[in-house]
């Protein structure tokens, strides 16, 4: 039998434990990226949906147009100047602070400059399931082609074969060095030049045509059911668009969601030892990988998911701030509003 005051120590020791474990009043103590276990404390957490006009968005500090040296955040909410705001969440590294972390107003990346990203977020299909899973790794996929447009709703559609347009949207893809495959809604598009780009579409034309130039190399093109593939001859450089007239048939970007993950994707989770946060670089063991359907989150033009993202308010006080956790609420919890096991945590512990 244990003495009284012991028994007494025990028993407060015992409810402040009990009182850690349920108290909404902290920021999770769990990484960015790391995905909601079995167990967690965070499980059942209430979510409430992000302000209206977040979106994904990267800062420009290099050569024009997205790429490995810009960092990307999770913008929350309007900013009139098109600039970060205080309590974006950094998706990527930047200098020496971590993917995770809030912007705040003393931060050197305060009030930079924003070009919405184009992007999707899926997953690696790792055991084949055909199902969002646990051991699932999550990206941040990129749409390089709408980068080159001012009009979000015409992103990615073929209108013309303008000289001047030709030569924008490209982005380099290492080619299919693999044996042939005969499966159901997979294909090669294959242009002069050996280059073989694997795709989930049907060829319409095997043999490719000419197209245009690109800095005195041809591009050239090769015809699918749902789009059309561009490839600069000599290169790894490749496009893919939905041709105009398909606008109007109700197919959407969904089409091209079996896309492959690509230079500069992010990692929103781990996957061995490439870590949440960084960005895919050519050869690394994900390049290439045929990304999974049904996409978790999109990002493409004015069509904003937020619906997929939620955050818990720990102080309570019914606004986004610096304190709360951002998570992917995918799947969604028993009241669609809920932490739940297999969410990603898109914000880190607040030091």
């Amino acid at each position: 039998m244990f003495a009284p005051e012991r028994r007494s120590l025990i028993l407060t020791l015992l409810l402040a434990f009990i009182i850690v474990m349920v108290s909404p009043s902290s920021s999770s103590i769990y990484p960015f990226g790391s995905k909601v276990l079995p167990g967690d404390l965070d499980i059942g957490r209430p979510l409430f949906r992000l302000p209206a006009e977040t979106t994904i968005a990267y800062w420009d500090i290099g050569t024009p147009g997205y790429d490995e040296s810009d960092p990307v955040y999770l913008h929350i909410g309007h900013s009139a100047s098109g600039t970060t705001n205080a309590n974006d969440v950094r998706l990527t590294f930047i200098d020496n602070v971590s993917p995770g972390s809030k912007v705040t107003f003393q931060d050197f990346d305060m009030n930079k400059p924003l070009k919405q990203l184009y992007s999707i977020i899926s997953f690696l299909d790792i055991h084949g399931s055909r199902a969002y899973d646990l051991d699932d790794p999550v990206y941040l996929h990129h749409i390089d082609c709408m980068d080159h447009s001012d009009h979000p709703d015409d992103i990615c559609v073929e209108d013309s074969e303008n000289p001047a347009d030709m030569m924008t949207g490209f982005s380099e893809r290492l080619p299919y060095r693999g044996r042939e495959v005969s499966s159901p809604g997979l294909g090669f598009a294959q242009f002069t030049d050996n280059y073989k780009l694997f795709i989930s579409d049907k060829i319409l034309d095997k043999k490719p045509r000419k197209v245009g130039e690109m800095r005195g190399l041809a591009i050239e093109m090769v015809h699918g059911l749902k789009a059309n593939y561009y490839h600069v001859l000599g290169t790894w450089l490749i496009k893919i668009q939905i041709p105009k007239d398909d606008e109007s048939s109700g197919r959407g970007w969904e089409d091209l969601s079996d896309q492959f993950i690509q230079t500069n994707d992010i990692r929103l989770s781990c996957i061995g030892n490439l870590i949440s946060g960084t960005k895919v670089t050519n050869f690394d063991e994900d390049q290439n990988k045929i990304l999974a359907w049904p996409l978790l989150a999109s990002f493409l033009g004015p069509v904003i998911d937020t619906v997929k993202l939620g955050f818990f308010d720990v102080n309570g006080n019914g606004v986004y701030d610096y304190e709360d956790d951002v998570y992917l609420n995918v799947p969604s919890g028993l009241s669609k509003g809920v932490v739940t096991v297999n969410n990603v945590r898109l914000s880190g512990p607040i030091l």
